[in-house]
């Protein structure tokens, strides 16, 4: 596979360095171990070297995958999935963790969803794992996005990673303030409403919360939040499963399918009645029948603040301003507004805040 990062070197120094200092707050002595697949060699071999420019003792994990692909198909059932001792004493012994995924993860028709979710059930473990080791890690989304995901955003996949890249060099600080000025205002048990092209959707809020702000530091990792994502930012907040109703329109590319997903969902206290999608309704079929029915509704609702990025670029739920739902599907509203306890606090897809 073509490396996307050739293109500007000196903006993927900027970046490795800021993952280092200001994201994982590296410190000289400390392990730290950087995984990528091929997509993001280049990215991960700059770290690698400000990593040992700053004292610290690097080691690097290569997955590729095209052998990764081709030796899962013919690999027993019972080791699919499974981290091996070896990786779990590695992150033990691991203070910081630099993360690069590849479209494989993302969508990439290599891999079917089903494949997907049972190559990838470490993934409790891992963050087990990485909670008990208490290291600090950081995600570069831009691995996720592949020639396939280039084509359904008719974006060049260097475009996309180039964007990526300039959005992670945000203010982290101010993100985490706007981040903690929202949250105070969506409390748990908070009533929201969100509105967007003509549907409304109600709910109350949990009490799980998560503002992504490019940074883990002690607090981050005492509370389990041991990976932030570049680019950051947003705030997630838990929704109470059992009080969703009424209707939403979301919107995802599907690089899987080569095509975006147009989906409108409506549910009635919590559980999903009706579902369609005007181009992919055999798709979403098959997304809800898998599922178990107590599975079929939303978890999370994500609230965008970053404001480098923009619509189109393979993380539009990082876009300020942005209204995600996750859980059953991950998608997010155009133009939406967000009322929270009869406080707006988006409003056509702005932060009023």
């Amino acid at each position: 596979m073509k490396d996307p990062l050739t293109m500007d070197e000196r903006l993927v120094d900027q970046v490795a360095e800021r993952v280092l200092l200001e994201s994982l707050h590296l410190r000289k002595g400390e392990n730290i171990t950087i995984e990528t697949w091929n997509n993001g060699l280049r990215f991960a071999q700059r770290t690698l070297v400000h990593a040992r420019r700053l004292g610290a003792v690097p080691v690097l994990l290569f997955e590729d995958e095209e052998s990764y692909t081709e030796g899962l198909k013919g690999a027993p059932k019972a080791i699919v999935g499974k981290m091996g001792r070896h990786e779990y004493a590695l992150l033990s012994a691991t203070d910081a963790y630099v993360f690069i995924p590849g479209p494989v993860l993302g969508g990439s028709p290599k891999l079917s969803r089903e494949e997907v979710v049972a190559y990838t059930r470490y993934n409790s473990s891992w963050y087990k794992a990485a909670k008990s080791a208490g290291l600090r890690g950081v995600r570069l989304t831009f691995g996720y996005a592949g020639e396939e995901m280039a084509r359904v955003l008719r974006k060049s996949l260097p475009d996309i990673v180039e964007h990526q890249l300039k959005a992670s060099l945000v203010d982290f600080r101010k993100i985490r303030r706007m981040g903690m000025r929202l949250a105070r205002q969506m409390e748990r048990g908070a009533k929201v409403v969100v509105r967007a092209e003509s549907e409304e959707l109600n709910f109350e809020l949990g009490k799980e919360e998560e503002i992504d702000d490019g940074m883990v530091d002690r607090s981050d990792v005492a509370a389990g939040n041991n990976m932030t994502n570049i680019p950051p930012g947003y705030l997630a907040r838990e929704i109470a499963k059992e009080t969703v109703s009424g209707a939403v329109r979301l919107h995802a590319p599907i690089p899987r399918l080569d095509t975006s997903a147009d989906l409108r969902l409506e549910f009635a206290r919590g559980r999903l009645k009706a579902w369609k999608s005007e181009e992919n309704q055999e798709w979403l079929d098959a997304l809800v029948r898998m599922l178990p029915e107590e599975r079929r509704t939303f978890s999370d609702i994500l609230v965008g603040l970053n404001p480098s990025m923009n619509y189109g670029y393979a993380q539009d739920r990082l876009v300020e301003g942005a209204i995600t739902l996750s859980g059953m599907f991950q998608g997010t509203t155009r133009k939406g507004s967000l009322e929270v306890n009869g406080r707006l606090l988006v409003e056509q897809g702005k932060l009023v805040v």
